[in-house]
């Protein structure tokens, strides 16, 4: 029954991962097999979890800055000198 219940969430079952791996000239018992699955959906995991606080940190920049890592009044060009330019009255 409990391996009926995994197939359904889609979960590779040991017996399953057997057959592949003997495809591939692999010979595993079934309790390895067991032992790889739980690895690589402990890793799987893993990998999700880190990818998901790696984007959380990224969006949690301040309001105030820019893409180009200024704040505020800080400007991305240099503010051009006054010196020539002409009185208007």
């Amino acid at each position: 029954m409990r391996n009926d219940d995994e197939n359904e969430r889609g979960k590779l079952t040991a017996e399953q991962a057997v057959k592949m791996l003997k495809k591939e000239n692999v010979d595993v018992t079934l309790g390895q097999a067991g032992l790889i699955l739980e690895f690589l959906r402990k890793l799987a995991n893993l990998t999700i979890s880190n990818y998901l606080n790696q984007k959380d940190e990224k969006d949690s920049r301040s309001i105030c800055q820019s893409k180009y890592g200024r704040t505020g009044g800080q400007g991305i060009f240099p503010k051009k000198s006054r010196r020539n330019a002409r009185k208007v009255l």
